[in-house]
């Protein structure tokens, strides 16, 4: 169910203006989605107001001679941006932009420090590359040291550090390269780790996260992962950013094959890219980007990662399945300006919740973030406030499952309903698309 703004603002006011005084909340958390619109929203730099900008990651892929402009063709859709990865030392890639431009596309470079961080400095390199990159008078997203929570990298662990290198190179594009955008990204998981490493928000564009479907973990058959939702995979960071910056899935992919079993997964990768893609619009506004990883790694991984197929060209049901999704005009194939506005945004939240006592507890956080509530916690009780009012309220503390791992998350929830009419809000559950929505 896609709700343009227009269409939503009006939707809402006849669900309220019909609405009984009490209404009823979901019955069961369960893929339940929270809705609300945070007034005067300030835009990053190239965020569409509507719509997902549609990318992909095709350079190693041998069966369309890493042929960019035949991807678009294979998917029927033209794609408004395409990536690379670029090893930090290494010149600023012009002749592959100029190819991505003369597409219409914008290109999304990933910058990364293999070496380590001790060789980002403000030097000549850097600022060459950023000199270079305003000079190719396009819209670029910089994807900086990404994965940086996780423990596989030269820049793994060193929070303190990666936060100064960071702002380093944020502060040198804002200067030399307004055109750039500084997209933060982290993979999935681990979660504990994510929060140590984010820059602030004076020196982040847009917020990214690396998200694959796997059938194992590590090559593991004992580390199973086939029933990992990619959309519980994005709760965490869509929740703790989104209110604030646009999310990019920076990279996605589905296995259809691996060699941990020798087993061909077609139906899970259809089944697991529709989950995803089916879903974005509806269930999370906030994201505004999206890029599938199109390389089958069996052929074209390092040494050590030959494990998976994420590839689509290789498999004809797995295309038209990508292809039928991506038909969406949701899934935008040009890039907008880069003019910043302030505007009324829809914002969604999901997973961090439950069902108890016959009521919708939602995580204490949602109530800061999303509501703009002032929120003081001592022991089990929460002190909400707004200008008006203040409130108590008990904590009730229980396990949700991650999505990933057999893991599960602590949610610090609040009952829904309770805070939302003591601070005057209205909220209305709609059981046609399991949503709640919640206004003043």
């Amino acid at each position: 169910m896609d709700i343009p703004k227009l269409t939503y603002l009006i939707l809402i006011t006849i669900i309220l203006t019909l609405s009984t005084p009490v209404n009823i909340l979901a019955k069961s958390s369960d893929d339940l989605t929270i809705y609300t619109i945070k007034k005067d929203y300030r835009s990053s730099k190239f965020e569409p107001s509507q719509g997902i900008y549609l990318g992909a990651y095709v350079l190693q892929d041998v069966t369309i001679n890493y042929d960019m402009d035949k991807f678009n063709n294979l998917t029927q859709k033209k794609h408004a941006s395409f990536f690379r990865y670029v090893g930090y030392g290494q010149p600023f890639p012009k002749e592959w932009v100029e190819k991505v431009k003369s597409l219409g596309a914008i290109p999304h470079i990933a910058l990364e420090p293999n070496n380590g961080l001790a060789m980002v400095k403000d030097d000549k390199y850097l600022r060459t590359f950023a000199k270079t990159a305003k000079e190719s008078d396009v819209p670029i997203f910089l994807r900086y040291a990404s994965e940086m929570n996780g423990t596989w990298t030269q820049y793994s662990g060193k929070s303190k550090q990666y936060i100064e290198k960071w702002r380093l190179v944020h502060n040198i594009m804002a200067k030399e390269a307004p055109n750039v955008m500084m997209v933060w990204t982290v993979f999935t998981f681990p979660e504990e780790t994510i929060e140590r490493f984010y820059p602030g928000d004076a020196y982040v564009d847009w917020v990214g996260i690396n998200i694959y479907n796997v059938i194992y973990h590590n090559d593991n058959i004992h580390e199973k992962a086939s029933s990992e939702d990619p959309l519980k995979l994005l709760d965490f960071v869509y929740n703790k950013y989104s209110y604030k910056k646009p999310i990019q899935i920076s990279e996605y992919g589905a296995t259809h094959y691996t060699i941990t079993d020798k087993k061909y997964y077609v139906d899970y990768a259809r089944n697991k890219i529709t989950r995803l893609y089916k879903n974005l619009h509806s269930k999370y506004p906030r994201v505004k980007s999206i890029f599938y990883f199109n390389v089958n790694n069996l052929a074209n991984a390092p040494e050590g990662r030959k494990i998976n197929d994420y590839s689509i060209t290789n498999d004809k049901i797995i295309l038209n399945t990508y292809a039928t999704l991506v038909k969406n005009i949701k899934y935008l194939t040009k890039v907008t300006d880069s003019t910043t506005k302030t505007v009324n945004e829809n914002l969604s939240y999901r997973g961090f919740l439950f069902e108890a006592n016959d009521k919708t507890y939602v995580d204490v956080d949602f109530y800061k973030n999303y509501l703009g509530l002032k929120v003081r916690i001592n022991g089990n009780k929460v002190t909400l406030s707004d200008e008006k009012k203040t409130t108590a309220f008990n904590i009730l503390i229980k396990s949700v499952p991650k999505g990933f791992d057999n893991a599960n998350r602590k949610v610090r929830g609040l009952p829904l309903r309770d805070i939302a009419i003591n601070f005057g809000y209205s909220i209305v559950y709609n059981s046609d698309n399991n949503s709640v929505y919640i206004y003043k």
